[in-house]
């Protein structure tokens, strides 16, 4: 409206020629918003058209700066899905496919003060609000929803009081 350069979108007014950023500013970018691991940083600047080599270079450089750390990265999605309701076991699986490898995740999931029974407590109860199972079979469907967010058998048998496999 009324002759202004540029364009509208959402109520603010966009620049045409606004340059492209360069990776540098990117990562800092993405890093400023949340933690990443250097796989999924990497990842996200190629998505972007950074070259490997460069995207390469650019997370190296944030590893070294300490902007980057896939130490703070763990930490941080450990508490973060424990507070979803997910178990160890799903959350190592998921820090793997971020580039994590076994032992850091291990650290992080042992050294985050959390209480897995009673997170799998909270999301047993929240699901089946309280209400006894109907039968072995109904027991069995509980135990594996557990299983299923990462909880292992011990933990399983403590909140449903039923083997998974029984």
């Amino acid at each position: 409206p009324g002759g202004l350069p540029g364009r509208f979108h959402g109520g603010f007014r966009m620049r045409k020629d606004k340059p492209p950023l360069q990776p540098r500013d990117r990562a800092l970018g993405l890093l400023s918003r949340r933690e990443h691991s250097a796989r999924e940083l990497k990842r996200k600047l190629q998505q972007k058209g950074v070259a490997v080599d460069e995207a390469t270079e650019v997370v190296g450089e944030m590893g070294e700066r300490n902007y980057q750390s896939d130490t703070r990265f763990a930490e941080s999605l450990v508490r973060k899905r424990a507070l979803d309701g997910y178990g160890p076991m799903r959350i190592r699986a998921e820090l793997a496919s971020h580039g994590i490898v076994r032992e850091a995740a291990t650290l992080a999931i042992t050294s985050a003060d959390v209480d897995w029974v009673q997170i799998a407590r909270r999301v047993f109860t929240a699901k089946y609000r309280d209400t006894e199972a109907a039968d072995h079979k109904d027991r069995q469907k509980r135990a594996a929803w557990l299983a299923a967010r990462g909880f292992d058998g011990a933990t399983v048998r403590a909140v449903t009081r039923a083997e998974v496999d029984d």
